[in-house]
C-alpha cells in the first residue's frame, strides 16, 4: 500500500512540475521555466516529507 501511495505521489509531483514548466514556457515573463518546475518540485517533495513524520 504504501509503495502504491509513493508511487502516486510521485507521479502527481511529476505532473505538477511538467504543467508549472509548460504555462512558464508559454509565457517566459513569468520565470526560468526549470527553475519554476524544479521549486514546485522541491516545495511538494518537502511537504511530503513533514507530513510522513
Amino acid at each position: 500500500m504504501m509503495v502504491l501511495l509513493g508511487l502516486l505521489a510521485t507521479m502527481v509531483i511529476i505532473l505538477a512540475s511538467g504543467i508549472t514548466m509548460y504555462v512558464t514556457y508559454q509565457h517566459p515573463a513569468l520565470a526560468e521555466p526549470l527553475t519554476v518546475a524544479v521549486g514546485v518540485a522541491a516545495v511538494l517533495l518537502t511537504g511530503i516529507a513533514l507530513t510522513r513524520r
